[in-house]
């Protein structure tokens, strides 16, 4: 008998095999570890944590208001939140577009 340890082979796992995958693909490395991000249950988990982040803030000026904020404070706030909006936007969309790029050139490729 071998005495040899069972290697594991880690391109069952989706991250890694499409990782892997990505690989034969024309993108940059960017482009292809996001991808592999985008294919990770972490990444579901994480755009929900962002969906009710995002909730969280557009709710935010209502309590203010409830609360007695002046108008200044709330028009601060608005500005503030369409800010933070703007920059959760642009990271969901640096990944969806790295995964668009990536998912275009199998389809381009068949």
């Amino acid at each position: 008998m071998d005495k040899q340890a069972i290697k594991p082979s880690f391109y069952n796992l989706p991250t890694f095999k499409a990782d892997e995958e990505s690989k034969e693909k024309e993108v940059s490395d960017e482009e292809r570890r996001l991808y592999s991000l985008s294919k990770s249950t972490g990444w579901k988990v994480l755009k929900e944590y962002i969906g009710n982040v995002r909730n969280d803030l557009d709710n935010f000026n209502a309590r203010a208001m409830e609360a007695g904020a002046n108008f200044e404070e709330i028009g601060k706030n608005t500005v503030v939140i369409n800010l933070a909006k703007g920059i959760i936007e642009r990271v969901l969309n640096k990944v969806g577009d790295a995964r668009e790029a990536i998912e275009s050139e199998e389809q381009g490729g068949k």
